[in-house]
């Protein structure tokens, strides 16, 4: 009988952890005391930037294996725009991708944001670790990679892309021409009047935007 007590007395304890702590830890914007993706100033995306680090005219960037292959993932401006929590879509691994096709969905809510890929290729790995909690700051080789591309006429490709010094000063035009642009498509006074000031692009805005300001912002800086 005690031996049924303390067994009952161990579920009921474990039942209110799950219960009643559980939603409490999801609630809280931060895991392990780092802030989750898109609640950090956008400009920060702007000067963190790898050595090795390409960053094709997409909104991509990509790093050359030394067997040839392309790791290639998105630029963290798009996540800190979009704001956690987001899902990424992927293309299958063996899919064949043209350049200009599609290649990632940075999907919030009901709406889209469609990447287009920078070269023609084959997916030979997809990394299913980079979701709405992944680090949107990042782009390390380790985590926030997408896809591992076989790449067809690289050679052609990797001469228009940026990198160092000029891939920096890319990012730092696209910030101002992104934060001009959500300026004028931004419902509401306070958050349009902030960044015709000069201030911060703030984060998750595009949650904020109605359909047709969405299209116009994906067509204008994304080129859809």
């Amino acid at each position: 009988m005690v031996a049924l007590l303390v067994a009952l007395t161990i579920v009921a304890l474990v039942a209110a952890d799950y219960f009643l702590l559980r939603p409490r830890r999801a609630a809280n914007p931060t895991e392990d005391g780092l802030p989750l993706p898109g609640l950090e100033p956008l400009s920060a995306a702007i000067n963190q930037l790898p050595a090795g680090v390409f960053l094709p005219p997409s909104f991509t960037w990509s790093r050359i294996r030394s067997d040839g292959d392309l790791l290639i993932g998105v630029h963290p401006l798009l996540f800190g725009l979009v704001g956690a929590p987001y899902d990424v879509e992927r293309l299958p691994g063996g899919e064949h991708v043209e350049k200009g096709a599609p290649l990632v969905r940075i999907r919030k809510g009901e709406r889209r944001l469609t990447v287009r890929s920078p070269l023609a290729g084959r997916i030979a790995e997809v990394n299913r670790a980079v979701s709405g909690e992944a680090d949107w700051q990042g782009l390390t080789e380790g985590g926030s990679w997408l896809y591992r591309i076989v790449p067809e006429r690289v050679a052609g490709e990797v001469p228009t892309w940026l990198i160092g010094a000029s891939a920096v000063e890319w990012t730092r035009r696209q910030y101002q021409r992104v934060r001009a642009q959500l300026a004028a498509l931004a419902a509401g006074p306070e958050p349009a009047g902030t960044m015709a000031d000069g201030g911060e692009i703030p984060a998750g805005i595009l949650a904020r935007l109605d359909d047709a300001a969405w299209t116009a912002f994906e067509r204008t800086v994304l080129g859809n």
